[in-house]
């Protein structure tokens, strides 16, 4: 039975924050795998490439040279290594991720969108972080800003599969619905 793609990240993820966090190098390894995600949604090719069965196994490692160019931390240097050599550099963009999710539940942060249909103002953006950073009982929020016209007015903020929606355009839809009853 093969892993799945979730498993391999969750693994590997799990994995590096013990390695990390036992060399209290915690910080400084997301602070690379930012890096290296950055890098990987910049050029999708290249774990196309990586992944490839075209290019031989030196010209593949003279691509990923770079990347671990950019790595301070062994551990991370390691696990990118690791990936290429079994096989799984695929997978790398999903171990990221898993990783930053494990960060992010350890540290007590949140992420969530929030659609408007204007701009919030710096002010505003941090006040609603703030806001819901309490009602969610996290150390920090990071809320991803989406324009949508469409809503009217109001907020809606989307974390994880918790919608809360003050929106003008549902509350318009509600009270055609509550007239047409």
């Amino acid at each position: 039975m093969s892993l799945t793609k979730l498993d391999v990240a969750k693994r590997y993820s799990k994995a590096l924050y013990a390695v990390l966090e036992a060399n209290d190098q915690v910080e400084a390894g997301s602070a690379d795998l930012d890096v290296i995600r950055a890098v990987l949604t910049d050029e999708p090719e290249l774990t196309v490439a990586l992944a490839s069965t075209t290019l031989d196994h030196s010209q593949k490692e003279t691509l990923l040279q770079p990347l671990l160019e950019n790595v301070a931390t062994p551990a991370v240097q390691n696990l990118v290594k690791m990936l290429f050599d079994y096989g799984r550099i695929s997978d790398l963009a999903a171990v990221i991720d898993a990783f930053k999710q494990l960060y992010n539940q350890k540290h007590g942060i949140v992420t969530a969108t929030v659609t408007t249909a204007v701009p919030l103002s710096e002010e505003q953006h941090n006040q609603l972080a703030q806001t819901f950073a309490k009602k969610v009982n996290a150390n920090q929020v990071e809320l991803q800003d989406q324009i949508n016209p469409e809503i009217i007015g109001g907020v809606i903020l989307r974390s994880q599969d918790v919608i809360y929606d003050g929106s003008i355009k549902t509350k318009i839809d509600k009270m055609k619905r509550l007239l047409l009853q």
